[in-house]
């Protein structure tokens, strides 16, 4: 097998008379998902900053909150039995305003769940995984 490196980020390779075109570009874009780590922020996107969290046995719970878009985000990430699809869920209880929550069966986190909560608001958020969870007081966010 010969391979060129050739401008424009592509490489052609040449296996037994058969030439195959390779850009750049897709393992670029493979190279940073892989060095992009999952974190509440990242999941929860732009914005959100990590308010509180509470550890449990098998996770931690997050609560985040962005005051542009004046709300908060919950998301668990699981730290027993990472990679392997498992019960996990988060909640964020904006006082007065009702409670919503997320269950899945996921490898690693839950998808975010996301409720309106005004800078000042008063939250509560909890989460957990088949076994065990965790949960807390409400308290200001922001």
């Amino acid at each position: 097998m010969r391979i060129t490196k050739r401008t424009a980020g592509a490489v052609i390779a040449t296996v037994l008379g058969t030439t195959a075109v390779f850009t750049a570009t897709t393992a670029s874009a493979s190279r940073q998902a892989a060095e992009t780590p999952e974190t509440p922020a990242v999941v929860c996107g732009p914005g959100y900053t990590v308010q509180r969290q509470a550890a449990f046995a098998g996770g931690v719970a997050y609560l985040l909150h962005n005051p542009g878009k004046q709300n908060a985000c919950a998301v668990t990430f699981k730290t027993k039995d990472v990679g392997t699809r498992g019960m996990v869920w988060s909640a964020v209880d904006v006082k007065g305003a009702g409670v919503v929550k997320n269950e899945e069966i996921t490898p690693l986190h839950t998808v975010p769940v996301y409720h309106a909560a005004p800078t000042g608001s008063w939250v509560r958020f909890s989460g957990g995984v088949k076994t065990a969870d965790s949960g807390g007081a409400y308290e200001r966010i922001g």
